[in-house]
């Protein structure tokens, strides 16, 4: 008997095969199986592992597969027989007893990766035929909700958000999903998106996906300037998440409201037209059962993530055409509109150390660095990135005892006008330079987490840590400047900070209660000493 689960077996299974997930106990009508003797065990106990590696080289085959289909709920089935079918064809063409076992082990792992099912589970036996090389397998599955809905608060960007969304999944039985998601912010910032995906997509081990969002997002408090974008996203996700491969075509606005904008945020309103192809690659080696703090950074072990952006595929002639509509190409600030071109290199790593077996200290070090660089006729590094695209630091997910988008490169606003300049002046705590980003950043942390002794502290999973933080982000594009200026600007002005605090994970990021201590900071940052609260994304998602 083989069996292959992501449940634990059915007492059908556990009984005869006490290892079902390594194939233990399978006898599957394999030919001289009855005349093997029991291998030796305690009380007579039959060593099912060891009676496997005697028969698995044995021919076998399978002749049928009854599957068993359960509803959600004990409602209708909807999932398409033929997509089972598909999933299962390949054990038909096993011919012995571990090629069964293997093909089965991979039609249940791609029939969990559907998303329909909330258990799948198989169990080969004998048959008995005249053939004693057949086995019959038994599939069960069932399948999951298929419709949700999702309500959550978080902060975003330092703004707090309420998101809204609702999903059917497998509704047509292709185990197809269509989403629609809103989210709002205390600072008017607000998004809208539907989203289309087809896990295994014709067969293969990828997930297709067709998503179309209109977003605005506020950045007045921190650059004088709000943003829309309206766009389309076709993407390709390997199954396990560790490659994807997207094309992004849509059009942003930056425009200044308040008309207090910086001069170097001011030549950036415009309309713009962007058209990207974007990879990621995740390498993952992280152990997520792991106990302990280890559990709340990801797990022990390492992880890497590298996104490779190029903007500014279509050709100037269909450019052109899309300046006629108010989106064309040009020069960046110097026009009304224009193409972004440019490349964006981003990545990020983390290793968590067990500092024991349990797992309740663990030494964390991590680091991320990005590089965006324009390309194109207009003049390359003569002229200033997009400020929508660009790298900002600051806030618990990039460099503590710093405000969020609190480092970096910046410019004095202008004298508000009108109706603008009252309420400039009530809105005390925008401040009275714009954060303008910059095209190159490093930030580096190492943390020491550990387990708070109550037990109570215990269940919430609330725990401490001691932290250190380091970074820096200077401008490339349109300076003027030599390269050996720029590293060694960089070099100099790094921004260092340290401290301690309380870690909660949530599903929207750990949030943290920090008091900070600032090491190194430089003039017109916009620094958090003491106590910070916010959240904090992992540093590998």
């Amino acid at each position: 008997m083989t069996s292959s689960e992501a449940e634990p077996a059915p007492a059908t299974a556990a009984s005869a095969s006490p290892a079902a997930a390594d194939a233990s106990g399978s006898s599957a009508g394999a030919s001289g199986a009855a005349a093997t003797p029991a291998a030796g065990g305690p009380h007579g106990v039959v060593d099912y592992e060891a009676l496997y590696e005697q028969i698995k080289d044995k021919p076998c085959h399978v002749v049928q597969i009854n599957q068993r289909k359960d509803g959600f709920n004990g409602g209708t089935f909807r999932t398409r027989a033929s997509l089972i079918e598909r999933e299962l064809e390949p054990i038909y063409k096993a011919e012995t007893l571990a090629e069964v076992h293997e093909e089965m082990e991979a039609a249940g792992k791609r029939l969990r990766q559907l998303g329909v099912f909330t258990g799948v589970s198989m169990l080969a036996h004998e048959e008995p035929l005249d053939d004693p090389t057949a086995c019959t397998v038994e599939l069960a599955v069932e399948e999951s909700n298929w419709f949700k809905l999702r309500a959550a608060t978080y902060v975003q960007g330092g703004e707090s958000t309420f998101e809204l969304g609702a999903g059917l999944t497998n509704a047509s039985g292709r185990a197809e999903a269509l989403s629609a998601n809103v989210e709002y912010g205390m600072e008017n910032s607000h998004t809208a998106s539907v989203a289309f995906k087809q896990p295994r997509v014709g067969g293969l081990p990828a997930t297709l996906e067709l998503r179309g969002s209109q977003l605005f997002r506020n950045n007045q408090k921190s650059s004088s300037y709000t943003e829309q974008l309206r766009g389309a996203v076709v993407a390709l996700r390997s199954m396990d998440g560790s490659q994807g491969l997207e094309y992004e075509l849509g059009w942003r606005r930056l425009l200044d409201p308040s008309r207090s904008a910086s001069r170097a945020v001011m030549g950036q309103m415009g309309d713009y037209l962007l058209s990207a192809l974007r990879y990621t690659a995740t390498l993952d080696r992280r152990q997520p059962g792991a106990g302990g703090a280890a559990a709340t950074l990801g797990g022990a072990g390492w992880a890497v993530r590298a996104t490779t952006e190029l903007a500014g595929l279509l050709p100037p002639s269909a450019a052109g055409a899309g300046a006629g509509a108010g989106v064309g190409v040009g020069g960046g600030g110097s026009g009304p509109s224009s193409e972004l071109r440019y490349v964006r290199q981003q990545v990020d790593a983390v290793a968590n150390v067990p500092m024991e077996e349990t797992g309740a200290v663990v030494f964390s070090v991590g680091a991320s660095a990005g590089l965006l660089l324009p390309w194109g006729p207009e003049g390359g590094l003569t002229r200033p990135t997009c400020i929508a695209d660009r790298f900002f630091l600051g806030g618990p997910s990039s460099l503590r005892g710093f405000k969020y988008k609190g480092v970096g490169p910046t410019d004095v606003r202008r004298p508000p006008e009108g109706r603008a300049a009252a309420a400039a002046d009530s809105a005390s705590a925008a401040p009275r330079r714009d954060a303008l980003g910059g095209d190159a950043y490093t930030s580096i942390f190492a943390s020491l987490m550990f387990q708070l002794p109550h037990p109570a502290l215990k269940l919430l999973r609330l725990h401490g840590h001691a932290f250190v933080n380091g970074g820096n982000v200077i401008q490339l594009a349109g300076t003027g400047r030599s390269p050996s200026e720029l590293l060694s600007e960089f070099g100099s002005s790094w921004r260092w900070s340290c401290g301690t605090g309380l870690v909660l994970p949530t599903p929207f990021g750990r949030f943290e209660a920090n008091y900070c201590v600032l090491l190194s900071s430089q003039e017109h940052d916009r620094v958090k000493r003491g106590l910070q609260l916010g959240f904090a994304a992992s540093s590998v998602a």
